[in-house]
C-alpha cells in the first residue's frame, strides 16, 4: 500500500491516507502521465486491503475523461468548484476573537458534535481522522470563533502535505444557534488568517459543491478567486 502510494505520488496525484479511506486528487493535468495514473488507481483498487472502506478521487473531467479503468469503477458523487487565494496578495485584516481548543477532549467533542449534528462517537471519529492523517499538525487545528465569549462556530486549518505550503480547511462549520448572521464569512476569515501566520501557508486552496452559493458568496467576499475548472468528486467503496 505504501510504495503504491510512493507510485502514485511521483505520478503527480497527490493523496491522504487515513484509518479507513484514501483521498486521491489531480488538480494539475500537465503534471501526470494519464496512462500511468491510470493503471496505478486501478491496482490501489484491486487490492486486498482490509481496513481501507472507500477511495476518493478529485480530478477535472478532462482528466477523468483519460482515466479509462479509473472512471469505470468509481461513482461519481457531485462536482466541486476551487477556490484560490495567494497570501502575498493578503492584507493583515483584523479578525475576530478565537481560540484553539484540545482535539480530543471532552467540550471539544461535545461542542463540535452540535456544529456537525453527529453522534459524540461520530464526532470523535472524525477528529480521530484527522489526527491520523495529519499527525504533526492535529494538536493546533481546532479553531473556535467566539462572539461574546461564546463558542460559535469551527474551522480545522492547517497545511496540505507535499503541497508547498499550499493550505487548507479541513472542515468549517457554524454553530445552529449562530446561523443566518453572517458569521460564516467571519469564521472562514479566521481561517485564512491561521494559515497565513500561524501555519506559514504562502497560498490557500478551498473546494465547495458547486450548488453551495453560501459557502462560494463566503470565499469570494474574503478575497478568493474561483478557478475555470470545476472538480469532479468520486468514490470506490470495497465490498465485505
Amino acid at each position: 500500500m505504501d510504495e503504491l502510494i510512493k507510485e502514485l505520488k511521483a505520478e503527480g496525484v497527490h493523496s491522504i491516507k487515513g484509518d479507513s479511506e484514501i483521498i486521491l486528487e489531480i488538480f494539475q493535468e500537465e503534471q501526470i502521465s494519464p496512462n500511468k495514473a491510470d493503471y496505478l488507481i486501478n491496482r490501489l483498487l484491486t487490492l486486498d486491503e482490509s481496513r481501507i472502506e472507500k477511495v476518493k478521487l478529485q480530478c477535472s473531467q478532462g482528466i477523468l475523461d483519460k482515466l479509462m479503468l479509473t472512471r469505470g469503477k468509481m461513482k461519481v458523487i457531485g462536482e466541486r468548484v476551487i477556490f484560490k487565494k495567494s497570501f502575498a496578495e493578503y492584507e493583515n485584516e483584523k479578525v475576530h476573537p478565537y481560540e484553539v481548543w484540545p482535539l480530543l477532549n471532552k467540550s471539544s467533542i461535545a461542542f463540535l458534535s452540535e456544529v456537525m449534528n453527529f453522534s459524540n462517537e461520530q464526532t470523535a471519529n472524525f477528529l480521530k481522522s484527522i489526527e491520523a492523517e495529519l499527525p504533526e499538525q492535529a494538536d493546533k487545528m481546532f479553531t473556535v470563533y467566539t462572539v461574546n465569549s461564546e463558542p460559535a462556530g469551527a474551522v480545522f486549518p492547517h497545511l496540505e502535505p507535499d503541497r508547498d505550503r499550499e493550505g487548507r480547511m479541513f472542515w468549517i462549520g457554524i454553530h445552529p444557534d449562530f446561523k443566518g448572521k453572517g458569521y460564516g464569512k467571519n469564521l472562514h476569515l479566521i481561517g485564512l488568517h491561521r494559515l497565513q501566520y500561524d501555519f506559514k501557508a504562502e497560498k490557500y486552496l478551498g473546494a465547495t459543491r458547486a450548488d453551495n452559493a453560501a459557502m462560494r458568496k463566503i470565499m469570494e467576499a474574503n478575497g478568493c478567486t474561483q478557478d475555470s475548472n470545476s472538480v469532479i468528486s468520486l468514490v470506490y467503496t470495497f465490498s465485505g
